[in-house]
């Protein structure tokens, strides 16, 4: 570095030059200050080390104190740790437990609900009266807002009125009270409760049988016939400790009210009301009809056709009385038109083709007589059933109207009488239809006969007969005019 001229720069140097004398000054200073201070920091130091040396036994052994505080502390840490971890297993089997209990009485709660309404609807319409005050008094409290502790007592009892029930069915028992008789009056009288079956006899002894089993509001007595209804009263009569015996129906009570419930057959036509009457009457009409029909028909027998070849060759011969004799011979329509026959046979063959043309109109008539009144009945006895069966369901319903569908023991009834007239209708169409059939193929089998016999006898009508007094008759004189055959119409 190049330097400034010296004549310019000498006040420069002056003042560098009098700068640096006094920080020598300083410097001396200075450097004694450092040496005393490094003194005073040796014997701090050494007294230091002195202390550190006095002190380091007591320190060690109070950290070694320390160090097994530490470890005792730890121990007691994981201890509580595991304690903590047991207490936190143990709180959750507690509430897993408390959750269990709570679940179990929600349950024996609903369990005691469904148990009473169980058990009420088990119980014996006789059963009813006796226990319907303490039934409402154990529903109210399980199904209300009581406490706990009071819908247990609650269930206690129903389990012990269940109990006391069941000895008292096994055992049986006894009480008085009301029921219902077959016309809805209400009889004073005395129950017997044994299982499922309940007796009833009135206090005069007059009336006694089974409580039905129904849900009615009063116990209804379906009364036993005899020997039953005298034994359940010698039962009510008989002194306590006597031997007792009652009638017992394995099917409670159903076997004996199908066999009570059998009637007659007047009786059922009776249910069918006002309309079962005229079928009834059409339908013996019907049958009395067909029976005279039948026995009618029945006589009149087919003559084979040796009988009408007899008649011919007696007609030839001119034996006129012995082919009339052996026409009236024959049964029925057969004898009257081939006695007809005979006696105009000298008329000459057309006049007797229509003679008997005729007598076989006037018997397709007579053997038809009656039987449409058979197909009219056939006809109209389903209608008249029909009818009846409307205006029974029209009652029906009016009886719904007025007291709704309750009782359906009353609707089923009333649809099973309004029901009737149709089977008696069915039960006289059906026998009058088949009738009608067999008895019109019988006429007209019949009347085949007489057109095949009356055909023959024409066909072999001797043109000429001793019985002819000489020439022929005008209307002999074409015979093919005569041959026309007999149909009726």
């Amino acid at each position: 570095m190049k330097l400034p001229a010296f004549p310019s720069n000498l006040p420069i140097w002056f003042s560098i030059f009098f700068t640096l004398s006094l920080w020598g000054d300083d410097f001396e200073n200075a450097n004694e200050q450092l040496l005393l201070k490094n003194k005073a920091s040796l014997e701090e130091l050494s007294s230091t080390r002195k202390k550190i040396q006095e002190e380091k036994i007591p320190l060690a052994t109070q950290l070694s104190a320390l160090e097994r505080t530490l470890a005792d502390k730890r121990r007691s840490l994981d201890r509580l740790q595991r304690l903590r971890d047991n207490k936190s297993v143990n709180l959750t089997a507690l509430k897993s437990e408390v959750q269990g209990r709570k679940n179990e009485v929600q349950f024996l709660s609903t369990l005691g609900s469904d148990y009473l309404a169980n058990f009420e609807a088990r119980l014996h319409v006789v059963e009813i009266d006796r226990n319907q005050e303490e039934l409402s008094n154990l529903k109210q409290t399980l199904d209300g807002t009581s406490s706990e502790k009071e819908k247990m007592i609650a269930r206690m009892k129903l389990l012990k009125l269940s109990v006391s029930r069941i000895k008292e069915l096994l055992g049986g028992t006894q009480f008085e009270g009301m029921a219902l008789d077959g016309n809805g009056k209400v009889q004073q009288g005395s129950f017997m409760l044994s299982g499922p079956l309940a007796y009833f006899s009135q206090k005069s002894g007059d009336l006694a049988g089974l409580i039905e089993s129904g849900r009615d509001l009063k116990p209804r007595i379906f009364e036993l016939p005899e020997p039953q209804s005298s034994t359940v009263r010698t039962f009510f009569s008989s002194k306590p400790g006597t031997v007792k015996a009652l009638p017992v129906d394995s099917t409670l009570g159903d076997a004996l009210k199908i066999a009570a419930a059998e009637e007659t057959t007047w009786e059922h036509i009776k249910k069918g009301g006002t309309w079962a009457y005229p079928i009834v009457l059409a339908a013996g009409l019907s049958f009395i009809i067909a029976l005279l029909k039948w026995s009618r028909l029945g006589g009149i027998k087919v003559p084979p056709i040796s009988v009408v070849n007899g008649i011919l060759t007696k007609m030839e011969s001119g034996d006129q009385e012995a082919a009339l004799k052996q026409a009236n011979s024959l049964k029925g329509p057969f004898q009257t038109m081939f006695a007809v026959a005979v006696k105009r046979s000298g008329e000459g063959k057309k006049l007797v083709d229509e003679v008997m043309y005729e007598e076989l109109l006037d018997a397709q008539i007579k053997l038809d007589s009656y039987l449409p009144i058979i197909q009219v009945i056939a006809a109209t006895a389903p209608l008249m059933g029909l009818l009846g069966t409307v205006t029974g369901m029209i009652k029906t319903f009016k009886q719904i109207t007025l007291f709704g569908t309750g009782d359906a023991k009353s609707l089923s009834e009333g649809i099973s009488e309004a029901l009737i007239t149709t089977e008696l209708g069915l039960v006289a169409a059906i026998p009058s239809l088949i009738l009608y059939a067999v008895l019109s193929r019988k006429s007209k089998a019949i009347l085949s006969e007489m057109e095949r016999l009356s055909s023959h006898f024409l066909n072999e009508f001797p043109k000429k007969t001793k019985l002819d007094s000489g020439s022929p008759k005008p209307d002999d004189s074409n015979d093919s005019s005569s041959e026309a055959s007999l149909q009726p119409a």
